[in-house]
């Protein structure tokens, strides 16, 4: 998901420079991974599909947080609200809180299926952050729309492969058959 436009779009900003969750502190980085990381285990497991979007928010936030990403996910595990409401401090400007509740919802979606827990751990944090209602159901429908392009884009080239495979089939019939003839 390119950040920037998701962000630019969804606070009615122009474009003007790029965003990235690198130029902010370890501190703010580390209580960014740690407050999605809380999300995927509020079902009580972090499934590979949420590892995976884990993964590529820490690399996302840097190589100094992909390497402490095992310990964020083990910290998290057992919900702590202090620990919660010293990251919530850490997450400032508006910026940062567009971008932080699209990552959540991505990994309360990462299993296709938003559970109740993910929604109640969803709107508690928006109310924390301070984001309205209003602004919360931009965020969701512009990552429904985005996961809705990636799922139609995964379609279509496990279709394109699928054909890719069937003509490859065909030509290698035909090309047995010719074998086949000269070998008789």
């Amino acid at each position: 998901m390119d950040k920037s436009k998701l962000i630019a779009n969804v606070l009615g900003d122009k474009l003007e420079e790029d965003f990235s969750l690198k130029d902010f502190s370890f501190e703010r980085r580390y209580a960014y991974i740690s407050m999605v990381a809380s999300l995927a285990w509020s079902d009580g497991s972090i499934d590979d599909r949420e590892r995976v979007i884990l993964e590529e928010i820490a690399k996302e936030l840097g190589d100094d947080i992909s390497q402490v990403l095992m310990t964020v996910i083990e910290e998290t595990k057992n919900f702590n609200i202090e620990n919660f409401n010293k990251w919530v401090g850490k997450i400032t400007g508006m910026k940062m809180k567009v971008s932080l509740m699209a990552d959540l919802l991505l990994t309360a979606f990462a299993d296709s299926i938003y559970m109740q827990s993910e929604n109640f751990y969803m709107k508690y944090v928006s109310g924390k952050l301070g984001v309205n209602y209003t602004l919360y159901e931009k965020i969701f429908r512009k990552v429904q729309l985005y996961m809705d392009q990636v799922k139609k884009e995964k379609e279509k080239e496990e279709l394109e492969q699928a054909e890719a495979e069937n003509k490859s089939e065909k030509n290698n019939g035909i090309i047995q058959r010719f074998v086949n003839s000269i070998v008789r």
